[in-house]
C-alpha cells in the first residue's frame, strides 16, 4: 500500500501562505516518495488567509468591495459567502489588518476598524442572516468602535455632541445609540472566531499582549489600556453584561469583546469553525492516514492557547494519527499532545528578513529530509 499523507498547515505569517504550503509539500513528499497519496487541505484558524481556505468549495462566492483601511485609505477587500447556509465569512484582516500598514506607520493610537464594519453592512445588505467573524491579524486597538460606526452605531460625549468612532475618543464616549440599525441587527445571528482566548484587561489582555506588535509603544500602552478599560465600563451598560474576561474579548484589540457587548456574537475557536466546516476530522478519521504534516511562522507559548497546531495536534491524538509541524522559528519546546516532532525550517542565526523570503526553499528542504529520514532511510 502506498503511503498516505495529510497536508493541513495555517499561513506563514508575511512568507507562506497555507495554500502555497500545500503545494511545497505536496511536491517535496513526492519527489522522495513518488508513489505516495498526498492530500491537502489548506487551513486557517482566524487570521490572515482564513477565507481563502474556502476558494476550492464550490458552495463558497466570492466578493470584493471597496473599504478604509485601517490607516483611512481606500483598499478592496473580500468576504465569501456559502450560499447553501446563507452565511457570510468575514475575516478581519482583509479590511483592519496589520499586513495593510507599513512597519514605519504602524500605531494603534491612529488605526482604525472601520472598514470591517463596512464589510459587515455589505454582508447585510445582501441579505445575509448569519454572519462568522474571524478577527485575527488586525492592525487595530480600537475595541471595535469604528467597525460600529461604519454599520450605523453613533457615539455621544458627555456633552450630547456626536462624536467619532476613533480611539481618542474612547475615553469621551458616554453614550452609545443604535437605534439606525438595532432592528436589523436582530435578524443576524453573528459568530466571532479567533485563535486567542485572552481577557480584555491586564497583562493578557489587549493592549498589553498585542499591542506592542502592532507598533505602540510604552505610553501608548498605558493610555490604550485606560481608554478601553473606561470604554469597556460605557459598553456593560449597554446590555448590563459584563464580557470582559469572557475568552476571545481580548481578541483584535477589543473587537471580541465588543461583537459579543454589541452583535451578540457568540465565541468559538476559529479552528473549531473551520474544521467543522471543512469536515477535517471525518476526512482525517475516514482515511486513516500514515502521517500529517502542519505548521505555522511560529510556535511559542501562545501555540497551546487556541492556535491550529494545538487543535489538530488533539485530533490527531485522538484518532491515532501521528503529526508532524514546521515552523518558521520556535520560542522554546511546548508540549503538545499529538504532536510527534518540530521542525524549525530556518537555518542557525538567520536574520529575520532573510528567513521570510527564503521561507519556502528552507520549508521545501525540511520536508524532504524529514520525509527521507522517516521512510526512506528505515
Amino acid at each position: 500500500m502506498s503511503l498516505k499523507i495529510l497536508v493541513a498547515p495555517d499561513s506563514f505569517k508575511d512568507s507562506i501562505t497555507s495554500i502555497e504550503f500545500c503545494d511545497i509539500a505536496k511536491k517535496s513528499i513526492l519527489t522522495i516518495q513518488p508513489d505516495a497519496d498526498v492530500h491537502c487541505v489548506p487551513m486557517a484558524d482566524g487570521g490572515g488567509g482564513t477565507i481563502d481556505v474556502f476558494r476550492s468549495q464550490s458552495s463558497y462566492q466570492y466578493k470584493t468591495i471597496t473599504v478604509v483601511g485601517p490607516i483611512g485609505e481606500k483598499i478592496k477587500a473580500d468576504y465569501c459567502i456559502d450560499i447553501k447556509t446563507n452565511t457570510a465569512i468575514l475575516e478581519m484582516a482583509q479590511s483592519s489588518g496589520l499586513h495593510l500598514v507599513p512597519e514605519k506607520m504602524r500605531n494603534p493610537m491612529l488605526t482604525t476598524s472601520y472598514g470591517y464594519g463596512e464589510l459587515i453592512l455589505d454582508a447585510m445588505n445582501r441579505g445575509i442572516n448569519n454572519i462568522i467573524l474571524f478577527i485575527g491579524g488586525s492592525a487595530t486597538n480600537d475595541m471595535g468602535v469604528g467597525m460600529l460606526e461604519a454599520m450605523g452605531f453613533i457615539y455621544y460625549n458627555n456633552k450630547n455632541n456626536k462624536i467619532p468612532g476613533i480611539v481618542s475618543n474612547l475615553n469621551k464616549i458616554v453614550m452609545i445609540d443604535s437605534s439606525q440599525i438595532k432592528n436589523r441587527l436582530e435578524e443576524v445571528s453573528f459568530t466571532v472566531g479567533c485563535d486567542v482566548l485572552n481577557p480584555l484587561l491586564g497583562p493578557d489582555g489587549a493592549t498589553h499582549t498585542y499591542g506592542k506588535q502592532k507598533g505602540a509603544n510604552k505610553n501608548q500602552l498605558d493610555k490604550l489600556e485606560q481608554h478601553i478599560k473606561q470604554f469597556s465600563r460605557i459598553a456593560n451598560q449597554y446590555n448590563n453584561i459584563d464580557y470582559t474576561n469572557y475568552d476571545g474579548a481580548g481578541a483584535a484589540g477589543g473587537v471580541g469583546f465588543t461583537a459579543m457587548n454589541f452583535l451578540g456574537a457568540k465565541f468559538e475557536p476559529g479552528f473549531n469553525i473551520i474544521e467543522k466546516r471543512l469536515g477535517l476530522k471525518s476526512k482525517i478519521r475516514a482515511n486513516k492516514y500514515d502521517l500529517i504534516i502542519t505548521g505555522e511562522g511560529c510556535v511559542d507559548s501562545q501555540t497551546k492557547k487556541g492556535k491550529l497546531i494545538n487543535h489538530l495536534g488533539t485530533i490527531g491524538h485522538d484518532l491515532s494519527t501521528p503529526i508532524i509541524v514546521f515552523c518558521g522559528s520556535m520560542k522554546g519546546r511546548p508540549n503538545l499532545k499529538g504532536i510527534k516532532s518540530i521542525e524549525e525550517i530556518s537555518p542557525d542565526n538567520i536574520d529575520l528578513s532573510t528567513a521570510i523570503f527564503k521561507a519556502p526553499l528552507f520549508l521545501e528542504r525540511s520536508i524532504k529530509k524529514k520525509i527521507k529520514k522517516l521512510f526512506v532511510s528505515s
